[in-house]
């Protein structure tokens, strides 16, 4: 009776403790799992972090290759204007690609990827994609082994013996600044009209035969008007291609003046 009596206050005494600490252990046990919590909150961010950067990475390559598809398909489009041009001219045709251009912008000439091996020589005419009909470009005007140089007929120093589609009317076809075409030296009798169609006249000029075919498409009038001298008028011409932005022309190896 002395020992059951001797231990109870004890036992009494480790009730109140445990029911004392019972809090502070559930803080600790709570805190262990806030810990465990926090270190998967971590590691899901890091996961969630390195599917974004996959995803990124998945994105700009799905970019790319539809930027290399589109590419590839314009350049299809391209080629199959070309050939299309190549098949309607009775012409032997070159196709090239244009490789550098005049950095200062002063003079519209172009280099291209074809030269004497390819038998190209100075004064070949040039032909460009007008939405599928073959547009007077320019002329070669240099040569080496394998590449070229072709100016522009914007560029101020080219002229063209040109006619109107729908009147007949014979005129000069110079460049202009800026990548424009004037049409000079028709006379004021002859019926210019915005709209018409200008195109190649390839006439013989003096003694020497025009260095381009006749037909191939120049511009297209944008505004008339007469001259001082009341005897001729002026024809500003918009050209039938973009000459700052083509990329491949045809070179005109051979052809017959009709």
């Amino acid at each position: 009776m002395l020992l059951a009596s001797s231990t109870e206050p004890a036992q009494t005494l480790q009730r109140v403790t445990t029911r004392a600490l019972d809090p502070v252990r559930g803080a600790i046990m709570g805190m262990g799992e806030g810990v465990v919590g926090l270190f998967g909150a971590l590691g899901e961010i890091d996961r969630l972090r390195s599917e974004n950067d996959r995803l990124r990475g998945e994105l700009a390559g799905a970019e790319q290759r539809i930027t290399e598809l589109s590419e590839a398909a314009r350049e299809n489009d391209e080629l199959r204007d070309l050939l299309g041009i190549v098949e309607a001219l009775e012409m032997e045709l070159l196709p090239v690609r244009i490789i550098s251009r005049d950095p200062s912008n002063l003079a519209w000439e172009a280099g291209i990827d074809a030269g004497t091996d390819h038998g190209l020589e100075v004064g070949m005419p040039v032909v460009g994609n007008a939405d599928g009909a073959g547009a007077l470009a320019g002329t070669v005007i240099a040569v080496t082994a394998d590449t070229a140089r072709v100016r522009f007929i914007v560029d101020t120093r080219s002229v063209v013996i040109a006619v109107d589609q729908a009147s007949r009317a014979l005129g000069e076809v110079h460049g202009q600044p800026g990548g424009q075409l004037v049409m000079v030296n028709v006379p004021v009798t002859e019926a210019l009209a915005v709209g018409d169609t200008v195109v190649s006249a390839g006439l013989i000029l003096g003694d020497e035969a025009s260095r381009y075919p006749g037909g191939l498409l120049i511009g297209r009038i944008q505004a008339v008007e007469p001259d001082p001298n009341a005897l001729t008028q002026t024809a500003f011409v918009r050209p039938a291609i973009d000459l700052g932005s083509v990329e491949r022309l045809l070179v005109v190896l051979e052809f017959t003046q009709g």
